[in-house]
């Protein structure tokens, strides 16, 4: 059985870190929280994670383009 999706409970400090990690990593990824704020604000972050990494050579705008 090959794992192609994942589910990660929760979007604070801990869940969107997974969430990018396991998306840059090629998985489809489900975020999910009690309540639509802390996804939007978990997204946030990994969006801004993900700029840094740019701005830093570490990723290509693709490669942010792919895991978003």
């Amino acid at each position: 059985m090959e794992i192609k999706k994942i589910a990660v409970l929760g979007a604070g400090q801990m869940g969107n870190g997974i969430a990018q990690v396991c998306a840059q990593a090629g998985y489809g990824v489900k975020m999910r929280d009690i309540d639509q704020k802390f996804i939007d604000k978990g997204m946030a972050i990994i969006k801004k994670n993900l700029e840094r990494g740019l701005t830093k050579g570490k990723i290509t705008q693709e490669e942010i383009d792919a895991a978003l």
